[in-house]
């Protein structure tokens, strides 16, 4: 056995240990880590049988009626509120299918706005390396180039007196 599957059958082993298989216990027994584990449960357990619940005051019931009736008798507090307990707590499905629709209308009407106006913004600029702008200035001086190859390019007219 795995310890992928100790969660499903350690649960077992702590609350109806007389029905775990063999080789659940033995895993248990080998393995230090789920052993932990379920030691770790006991001890929660252990806990939570030892904890009280404490009591009620003398007049939590009368205090907790007297708010459901208020709560029960009291009007939404504004139009919107009341739109949504009538779509909320209405036993008739219709109010909700027509609030759905109205719901959808709304966002398709928003997302086709967004849509329309998001493709105002420019395109972003991006900004050449290092390598294309030396490149694009060794295009500027073109001619630079061509005025140096022409003054090392030796005379084709003239003889070589100097030598």
């Amino acid at each position: 056995m795995t310890c992928r599957k100790k969660n499903e059958y350690i649960a077992d082993l702590l609350l109806e240990p007389e029905s775990a298989s063999a080789a659940v216990k033995q895993h248990v027994a080998q393995c230090a880590e789920c052993a932990s584990e379920l030691a770790a449960l006991k001890e929660t357990m252990r806990a939570m049988d030892a904890w009280q619940a404490p009591e009620p005051g003398a007049f939590f019931d009368a205090r907790l009626y007297a708010q459901l009736r208020t709560e029960a008798t009291s009007e939404p507090a504004g139009w919107l509120e009341r739109m949504r307990a009538r779509v909320l707590y209405s036993s008739r499905i219709a109010a909700r299918q027509w609030a759905a629709a109205a719901l959808a209308l709304a966002l398709a009407a928003g997302g086709g706005t967004f849509a329309l106006l998001d493709h105002s913004h420019p395109a972003p600029v991006v900004e050449a390396s290092a390598t294309v702008r030396d490149l694009q200035s060794f295009d500027g001086y073109a001619q630079f180039f061509q005025q140096m190859s022409a003054l090392n390019a030796p005379d084709s007219g003239s003889t070589g007196a100097s030598n």
